[in-house]
């Protein structure tokens, strides 16, 4: 009787999992916490509990089962997360010295007892017809007697359980996994003046945790939470995008709210299937257009290119002021056929509201500076100066203002210069520099350090 009731308890596990409502809570850092509600069958007293509806990427240590009725108790009094798969070698490993039959793709049979195995080769004793050899790739079908004992086939969490009635419990289950993550994927595209960013964002989620998941209320956190760096890194196996489905269609609607010191960001009106190994892409906002300046940026010190780049703030006034999450920004453009053309992408750091905003998306072609260093004299053991001379060459057919950004030391004053500067900062100099259409300019400045 004992042993029936047993086999109970683990059948109506497999069953309860298929009614549990799941909602999920994903994070930018590669985990994501689960809830879901399940119904399990226990008798009063200790019971042995199997549930296998868990991805791989469990942390087993987080999980956390408590009834809904206050009046019902269940508690865990011992688990073992069994992740030692079965599979072909280890199976072979517990028949070593045991009975087994191959049968080749030509139809062959042999049996004997199984000796050793590797990659390439399988081992067997016949004592009728001596050692047999048998190439792996030659192999149909291994028969064997019975599965050895104590192999799971999927990740399972064997529970030891006391409960303080017999029948149904309804229970929250809680969890954290790794391997699911999310970010934000915004595009941008560029008005023909450069001066409004038709902006648009995605959320990219990304399910590598071993398990899929249906019919799921799904909440994204936005921020850094701090964790200890034992979190493994997945790949991309599979990308899928959410459409129009049949029937009538209602877009999705994703509302964000300060959760503690970050931001929750939550899907209202749709629940969501997320298969493992799969990539799945949600409207995060609808487009909107946004002010920004392009920026030409010349730093001194290194090389001859000059960095392009868009600039805005994150406020009402230049049409956004909403928390945006980390992500990667692409931005496209618009000219001579109305066609968008991709012309550079950058990485966004997490931005709240009212923050400045600027994406690098490349080199200007048209446009090279150059400042080398002319002299270095010491006037006194406690000063150097050194003067330096700058050109800025402009081939495109429209004058533009350079940034021109050159880091000293400390302690410095500039002694004397060709154009006006701005102090940015106690190491960085600064010149906004205009250069007429096919034109260029030349400009020297002397730096004063004190020690």
């Amino acid at each position: 009787m004992k042993k029936y009731s047993l086999t109970l308890i683990i059948l109506l596990s497999t069953v309860a999992r298929f009614f549990a409502a799941t909602d999920m809570t994903v994070y930018n850092q590669n985990f994501a916490t689960v809830r879901t509600n399940l119904s399990i069958m226990l008798e009063k007293g200790l019971n042995i509990y199997k549930y296998d509806d868990i991805p791989s990427g469990i942390q087993p240590t987080s999980v956390h089962l408590e009834p809904i009725k206050a009046s019902d108790k269940v508690v865990i009094h011992l688990q073992n997360y069994e992740y030692d798969l079965a599979n072909t070698g280890k199976i072979l490993n517990k028949y070593l010295d045991k009975s087994v039959s191959l049968i080749v793709k030509a139809g062959d049979m042999y049996n004997g007892i199984l000796k050793s195995f590797d990659y390439d080769t399988i081992v067997i004793e016949n004592s009728m017809s001596g050692i047999h050899m048998v190439n792996r790739k030659e192999i149909q079908t291994i028969d064997l007697a019975e599965m050895p004992k104590n192999f799971y086939t999927k990740p399972t969490l064997n529970w030891e359980l006391y409960s303080n009635k017999t029948g149904n419990t309804d229970c929250k289950l809680s969890y954290i996994t790794n391997g699911i993550s999310w970010n934000a994927q915004y595009v941008g595209i560029l008005d023909n003046d450069d001066e409004k960013l038709n902006l648009s964002s995605w959320i990219s989620l990304e399910n590598n945790s071993g398990k899929a998941f249906k019919d799921v209320t799904l909440k994204l956190m936005a921020g850094d939470v701090h964790l200890a760096p034992d979190y493994n890194q997945y790949s991309r196996e599979l990308m899928v995008f959410e459409g129009e489905g049949k029937g009538r269609y209602e877009p999705p609607v994703m509302t964000e709210k300060d959760f503690f010191e970050y931001h929750l960001y939550t899907l209202e009106n749709k629940k969501v299937d997320i298969n493992n190994n799969q990539q799945k892409q949600l409207s995060l906002f609808d487009p909107v257009d946004v002010k920004v300046k392009k920026i030409y940026r010349f730093n001194a010190d290194h090389g001859n290119d000059i960095a392009v780049l868009i600039n805005f703030k994150n406020d009402d006034k230049s049409g956004l002021g909403i928390p945006l999450p980390m992500g990667k920004v692409r931005i496209f453009k618009t000219q001579y056929d109305d066609a968008p053309e991709f012309v550079g992408e950058d990485n966004l750091e997490h931005t709240p509201k009212n923050e400045e905003v600027e994406i690098k998306i490349g080199t200007a072609f048209d446009i090279k500076g150059e400042c080398v260093l002319m002299e270095s004299t010491r006037p006194s053991q406690k000063t150097r100066e050194e003067k330096y001379e700058c050109e800025i060459r402009n081939q495109k057919d429209e004058t533009v203002t350079i940034e021109v950004l050159k880091y000293l030391g400390t302690n410095w004053t500039i002694t004397s210069s060709d154009i006006k500067y701005t102090k940015e900062d106690a190491y960085t100099l600064r010149f906004d520099v205009q250069i007429p259409a096919e034109d260029k300019v030349n400009f020297d400045f002397t730096v004063l350090y004190k020690y």
